[in-house]
């Protein structure tokens, strides 16, 4: 059974205290016309009224009109057509069907399990048609999703090749050539209210995020959402085959999930709201990622991905009211003076049923931090689980640290601007959001709040507990290498490094606060191993390169911390860094400034965070 947005939030509301998220019986919101491409245009009424004389408007007629017939541009199938080389209709050289099938099966390996956009029955049956290497010039959008399917295909089997190497050059070659081919058919993509537009969209957004453009991304992202409205993807649909409805399902969560996902990373507003959307989660089903003719003859099982696409729904589903809080209306902060305690009041809610929600995940998609993955196991259904629940811990993480990104911002701005003295505790100063205990760094097991521990903030600090032991949690990950190689052949490497990133963010912010403690060794131990994976996967990745450099500088600066801490003199005040940190990282290698030592009673007895705010040494 499926749910929708509101049932999600509902029956979580109602259940989380027995820590069960039902699903109910699906139903219509009474707001949603009964027709779910009929909008309350000029044109939407006009259509309305026409039906009062059971006539219909010809949407030939009406194309120039906002919301007039959609798809009227496209390339329609006219009498005496004659299907064409593939090549000769693209403008641009083709794979031929047996190179085709082989990529394909790169493609489900490598991208299909991560951004479920493709609906594999459909696709399959579209593909059925090209396998002689032509086509009617009428289905140039579907060759344009293939080519888009074939291009990440074939750039994730280059890297699975050595560089020099011709194979891994030619692999590359063909992801470029066939990027190309998408590319010149943007403008007609965007003109096209299809199905087949809005996938291949997803996907270049998806390759440009990954792949070093990251504002294209969020362009096509903007405009994948409004091609994805005019088509009323985000209302609910029952009439069609089944395979429509859950191809249009699944469209639709891919965006939702990656209207969140660009939201957190880029730090601007939602632009999906909640209240307009009423769709069903997509029904779990098997897919065969099988094309080649060797591969179909050995009559393998299927894999369901589908489960991982409704968990990942879920997850951003629950955690929405405080995202739109966070990345909202900046303006409403400052203006009230009871919105610290207001959404301290928020997250502490969506946090717990976020981590109601990884409680129940499947035994399949819950990942463990104690067990690396055994890369001799070849089974694809093996795999594909394996990279699932790595991302789906990655996404919860790094939702626990981004729900108190706003109070982790006022933790940066106050080591900027304030003085701060060795052994001083910066997070009592300023937020009542201070770690109690934290997880050894480094070994992966979660630490308990001390449910004895006195004090009035006593939720707040559970707060900064959630975002410490996510912060941890993610940089594990470095103590799992068969795992992340493994995700270094995938879609998955640059979000894991984007979420190393954040995480290593935390890290550093922590270990500023008290450079000199035993505990802030172990964060660097663990910040140096983020950092050497990070430059690993900077070989597959321009945003893991580039968040290297970032964590480069800001090693530095902590180092410097960290020596000025140890040579400055004993029992004057410490110099405040805030031109060091207000110039940014960039200008750690050419900046000074003077920090003061500790007392004598300070350095005999050692001011650690056990006692500051509860960060155990790493082992």
């Amino acid at each position: 059974m499926s749910l929708s947005i509101e049932q999600i939030r509902t029956d979580t509301q109602q259940d989380a205290a027995a820590e069960t998220i039902a699903v109910p019986s699906a139903r219509r919101s009474s707001w949603v016309p009964a027709d779910y491409d009929e909008s309350e245009s000029a044109m939407g009424i006009a259509r309305k009224i026409y039906r009062l004389a059971s006539q219909t408007i010809d949407d030939h007629s009406t194309s120039a009109i906002p919301d007039g017939g959609y798809g009227t541009r496209m390339s329609q199938k006219r009498p005496g057509d004659r299907r064409q080389p593939i090549s000769t209709i693209l403008g641009s050289r083709f794979p031929d069907h047996e190179t085709i099938c082989s990529l394909l099966e790169s493609f489900f390996e490598s991208v299909h399990w991560f951004s479920l956009v493709i609906y594999e029955p459909k696709f399959r049956q579209r593909l059925q048609s090209f396998q002689d290497g032509y086509a009617f010039p009428s289905e140039t959008q579907s060759l344009t999703l293939l080519s888009m399917v074939l291009c990440m295909a074939a750039w994730y089997r280059s890297q699975m090749t050595l560089p020099e190497s011709s194979d891994g050059q030619e692999w590359r070659l063909w992801s470029d050539d066939l990027l190309k081919i998408v590319e010149s058919q943007l403008v007609q993509i965007l003109d096209q209210q299809s199905i087949e537009a809005v996938q291949t969209c997803i996907l270049l957004g998806s390759h440009h995020v990954y792949h070093g453009r990251p504002s294209l991304s969020f362009a096509l992202l903007g405009a994948t959402i409004k091609i994805a409205n005019a088509m009323g993807l985000h209302r609910g649909h029952a009439r069609g085959s089944l395979g429509d409805v859950e191809e249009r399902k699944r469209v639709w969560w891919t965006i939702y999930t990656w209207d969140r996902f660009a939201s957190i990373s880029y730090g601007r507003p939602l632009s999906i709201n909640d209240e307009d959307c009423n769709v069903e989660m997509p029904a779990e089903f098997s897919e065969s990622p099988y094309f080649t003719q060797q591969s179909l003859q050995q009559d393998l099982p299927g894999i369901v991905y589908s489960s991982y696409q409704m968990q990942l729904s879920r997850l951003y589903v629950l955690a929405s009211p405080a995202l739109k809080t966070i990345f909202g209306s900046l303006s409403g902060r400052s203006a009230k003076p009871d919105w610290e305690s207001k959404y301290a009041s928020l997250i502490s809610e969506v946090t717990h049923k976020l981590n109601v929600w990884r409680r129940q995940l499947p035994q399949h998609l819950s990942l463990d931090l104690t067990k690396d993955v055994n890369l001799a196991n070849s089974d694809k259904s093996y795999r594909a689980h394996a990279l699932q629940s790595l991302s789906l811990q990655l996404t919860f993480d790094n939702l626990l640290i981004v729900l108190h990104r706003p109070f982790l911002a006022q933790q940066a701005e106050h080591l900027s601007t304030t003085a701060l003295t060795p052994g001083t505790n910066a997070f009592e100063h300023s937020s009542p959001f201070t770690p109690t205990q934290s997880p050894a760094v480094g070994n992966g097991v979660e630490s308990i709040l001390s449910r004895d521990q006195p004090s009035p903030n006593r939720e707040k600090r559970a707060g900064s507990q959630n975002w410490w032991n996510a912060a941890v949690r993610t940089a594990s990950v470095t103590e799992l290498p068969q795992l992340a190689q493994l995700a270094t052949n995938s879609h998955l490497v640059a979000f894991m490094a984007m979420n190393l990133f954040h995480s290593a963010i935390v890290l550093v912010l922590v270990a500023l606060l008290n450079p000199l403690s035993d505990s802030t060794q172990g964060v660097k131990r663990t910040i140096t191993r983020v950092f050497r994976l990070q430059e690993l996967l900077g070989q597959r990745s321009a945003l893991s390169s580039q968040s290297s450099v970032v964590l480069r500088n800001l090693i530095s600066l902590l180092l410097r911390r960290e020596g000025e801490a140890m040579l400055g003199p004993v029992g004057l005040p410490t110099a405040a860094v805030s031109s060091e940190m207000a110039r940014g990282p960039g200008a750690v290698e050419d900046s000074a400034f003077i920090v003061g030592g500790s007392t004598l009673a300070e350095i005999e007895h050692g001011s650690t965070p056990e006692r500051e705010f509860g960060v155990r040494a790493a082992k």
